[in-house]
């Protein structure tokens, strides 16, 4: 009998029982979960940080990529425009039609409000072939008849009609039957009526659809050509969202690398625990990043979800401002996503470096929770200190902000964020130099200053959160304060809340300019009916400060960049009113003025234009007076006598400047309007353009209060982890008033040097982008900003700490056996 031996049994499946495997990985997970779960509330800034920069992202891009016009404003749904004037209307749209076949013609005539903003009466098809996207109904109806009218709401309001009321205009008595807008331009201002009332527009604007060979056959006439929706050829505004959401995020995962850090240490019991019953470094590294990942994916989604809603929100508002209808979904998704994605991987690569440190303690250190030895940082700012000179070399070569065509957008990003990556790269640098300080300060300072240099994975990444806040604020800053000193493109408020400038009757032919439809072209005014009007309207608003001005028709050039304003005439009365003694006149001065910079001007010109010939006053001599206004539309730009004499130029009526003692309202100016109205004059008030101290004093605040929110949770972290020093401290002695300077030494120094950075780097920047004009663009320095950025920050930060480091600490009277 043989025997046969039975075939072994299969082989069990091999298991890596140095890392056990997929179900090792789960319970990790798990485990990594439910102590989010549990300390959420430790983890609460960095999911606070994370979640705004997510809805900042979202916001921020639905307001860029919204805010400039539609690029087919004024074409409604058509690809070509043409706009014919004068009296051929009627034949050049006949031939246009011929021609292009279906046409779709709005016509137009001026119409007198007695406000600076033109309005106009228009005749146009609400169903016609192109331009149904130009019109819309918001309240009643549209016209039906040539005894019926609709209106914008702004028209309306200024003509104080409602739907149903009657309005005495230049067609005769027409009912108001409805409210209307153009979506594409919500300042068009106009009165609708039935198309064809109008037998002989002023301007008739004609859409159609047209190819090349078409536009090629057809002769246009000159000043009549075609045009096409405009092209944005310049820098994509979805390109500056996302490179503003990488600054945040930047910025934010300096703060989360640090906050990661001291969950890691508060974590160092159960991490050695999980170490001892067999995980492996990678399971210790993969508590902490699934920890990262699940704080940034909860901060992205919440984000994305508050952005969203905060988008819906104010888009009404936005519309009010930028002056279009925004569809609710108009935001750029895959900008959302992209925002949502860097905010996982921010928070995954802010846990990693701390995960890494943890994986490398032993399991005894770990379960005696002592603090780890800070290992020696020998990294180097060489990175840090060429990105920085790179970023500021492209911006120096970039050609400047303001300076149209000649500047490089792109360079200018690119320099930007070579600048800011470099600053947030040498300001840890910058904390190993307090080591040197400390050995020749005071017990307390040295201690305090020593701790910074041991944590410097800490106190690194909030001196550079802190720097990067200021430097932010600085740069808006400064910018604005240097957008602001251009005398030569004169920007600001440009009336006070108290005065009102009454410009004259124009006798400007073109269409664009309001006067009655019945009457044409304007005949020049009567000049006593015109001052009597002036007088009434400063009577309006209880006013009997009525101050004449003489314009020129003079403008100041020196490499023109803009509008340098209108140049008046320095007459004794004007100069009377500011408080200016004619005497203190010199002799050979040609302009007067009260903008810092422009005295110092070399070389400017003052040119006129006239029909045949140019007329130059060069060089001319500028006197300037502190007294003189300061606001864009106010006379703060004078031309003297002399300068008269010199200039060879006749002067005109530049309107009236009303002066009362209190702020005017809306009932007052509206009763100047309907004053100024009947003689052919508008009426210019307080606009909303923000001053240059509100742009400073709100980017200041808010630089100072993201960096004490920086420091409040960094000067925490690092007096958590020196809690076993602080017990050997008051055994021996120390009290309270030894914990108040330790932590107010501590934020102090942070806070000083982080403001000294962010405004030196703020300030290089600066001079590379307007290295060509510093002394105009950079001559006044910003001293209250500086006072409260260098000066206010500092002492802020310590004495805040200060108060609130008296109470003591819990780990004094419960100190944790090891």
């Amino acid at each position: 009998m043989t025997a046969t031996l039975a075939a072994p049994p299969p082989a069990p499946a091999v298991v890596d029982s140095g890392s056990g495997g997929a179900p090792a990985r789960r319970a990790v997970l798990r485990w990594a979960w439910r102590l989010f779960r549990r300390e959420w509330r430790q983890q609460i800034l960095v999911l606070q940080l994370l979640t705004l920069a997510v809805l900042a992202t979202v916001l921020g891009a639905g307001v860029v990529t919204s805010t400039p016009p539609p690029t087919r404003a004024g074409f409604g749904t058509a690809d070509h425009l043409v706009q014919v004037d004068g009296p051929a209307v009627a034949s050049e749209v006949a031939r246009l039609r011929q021609h292009f076949g279906t046409v779709d013609v709005i016509d137009e005539q001026p119409l007198a409000t007695g406000a600076t903003d033109a309005a106009r009466v228009r005749a146009q098809d609400p169903a016609g072939a192109y331009g149904k996207s130009m019109l819309a109904l918001v309240a009643g109806r549209y016209p039906a008849g040539p005894a019926e009218v609709a209106m914008t709401r702004s028209l309306a309001a200024t003509y104080q009609l409602r739907v149903g009321d009657v309005w005495h205009g230049p067609l005769g008595d027409q009912r108001v039957v409805g409210l209307v807008e153009n979506p594409q331009n919500l300042l068009d201002t106009f009165a609708l009526v039935q198309p064809g009332l109008l037998t002989a527009p002023a301007r008739a604007t004609v859409l159609f659809d047209a190819t090349a060979e078409s536009l090629a056959g057809f002769a246009f006439p000159a000043g009549e050509q075609p045009r096409t929706p405009s092209v944005n050829d310049g820098l994509d505004p979805t390109l500056v969202v996302l490179s503003a959401a990488i600054f945040g995020l930047l910025f934010v995962g300096l703060v989360a690398t640090a906050g990661f850090s001291v969950l890691a240490q508060r974590r160092l019991r159960a991490l050695g625990m999980l170490s001892s019953l067999g995980a492996t470094d990678r399971h210790i590294r993969l508590v902490l990043i699934a920890n990262g990942a699940v704080v940034g994916l909860v901060a992205a989604v919440t984000g994305a979800l508050l952005g969203v809603a905060a988008w819906l929100g104010y888009r009404p508002r936005l519309e009010t401002v930028t002056h279009h209808r925004i569809a609710w979904a108009a935001l750029p998704w895959w900008l959302v996503s992209a925002a949502m994605a860097l905010a996982v991987v921010t928070a995954v690569l802010a846990a990693r470096r701390p995960a890494r440190a943890a994986a490398r303690i032993s399991v005894v250190g770990a379960l005696s929770a002592r603090p780890v030895r800070p290992r020696a940082a020998h990294r180097s700012a060489i990175p840090g200190l060429a990105l920085l000179a790179g970023g500021l070399a492209m911006e120096a070569f970039s050609g400047g902000l303001g300076n149209g065509p000649a500047s490089n957008t792109k360079l200018q990003l690119g320099g930007l964020l070579g600048t800011s990556i470099g600053l947030l790269l040498v300001a840890p640098a910058c904390v190993t130099l307090l080591g040197t300080v400390a050995r020749r300060a005071p017990a307390v300072t040295r201690l305090a200053l020593r701790d910074l240099a041991r944590y410097r994975a800490r106190s690194g990444a909030a001196l550079a959160a802190v720097s990067f806040a200021v430097f932010i604020a600085m740069v808006v800053g400064l910018i604005a304060g240097a957008r602001f000193a251009d005398v030569l493109d004169y920007a600001g408020p440009n009336l006070p809340a108290d005065e009102m400038l009454i410009h004259p009757p124009s006798t400007d032919p073109d269409p664009g300019v309001p006067h009655r439809i019945e009457k044409g072209t304007p005949a020049q005014p009567d000049p006593a009916v015109v001052q009597a009007a002036a007088t009434g309207a400063a009577q309006a608003v209880g006013s009997g400060n009525v101050l004449p001005l003489l314009a020129t028709d003079g403008t100041l050039v020196q490499g023109m960049r803009g509008d340098p304003g209108t140049i008046y005439l320095a007459t004794p009365e004007l100069l009377r009113h500011y408080g200016i003694d004619p005497a203190a006149v010199d002799a050979d001065s040609d302009l007067l003025t009260s903008r810092s910079g422009l005295d110092k001007l070399a070389g400017a010109e003052v040119v006129t234009e006239g029909p045949t010939n140019e007329i130059e006053l060069k060089s001319p001599k500028i006197q300037r007076f502190a007294a003189l206004p300061a606001g864009a539309s106010e006379p703060n730009l004078l031309l003297t006598e002399h300068g008269l004499a010199a200039f060879d130029n006749q002067t005109h009526a530049g309107g009236w400047l009303v002066t009362a003692d209190h702020t005017l309202t809306a009932t007052q100016i509206n009763a100047a309007r309907q004053i100024a109205v009947a003689a052919g004059m508008t009426v210019e008030t307080k606009s909303q353009a923000p001053s240059l101290g509100e742009l400073r004093t709100w980017a200041t605040a808010a630089g100072v209060l993201l960096a004490l929110a920086v420091l409040a949770m960094t000067v925490g972290l690092i007096r958590s982890e020196t809690a076993r020093d602080l017990v050997t401290l008051t055994a021996i002695g120390a009290g309270r008033r030894t914990r108040r300077s330790l932590t107010s030494i501590t934020a102090g120094t942070l806070a000083m040097m982080g403001a000294l950075l962010g405004t030196a780097v703020a300030y290089l920047l600066t001079i590379a982008l307007f290295r060509s004009q510093l002394s105009e663009r950079l001559g006044h320095a910003p001293w209250p900003d500086l006072a409260a950025v260098l000066i206010g920050l500092p002492a802020t930060a310590a004495v805040v700490s200060w108060l609130l480091a008296g109470r003591e600490p819990r780990a004094l009277s419960r100190t944790p056996l090891d």
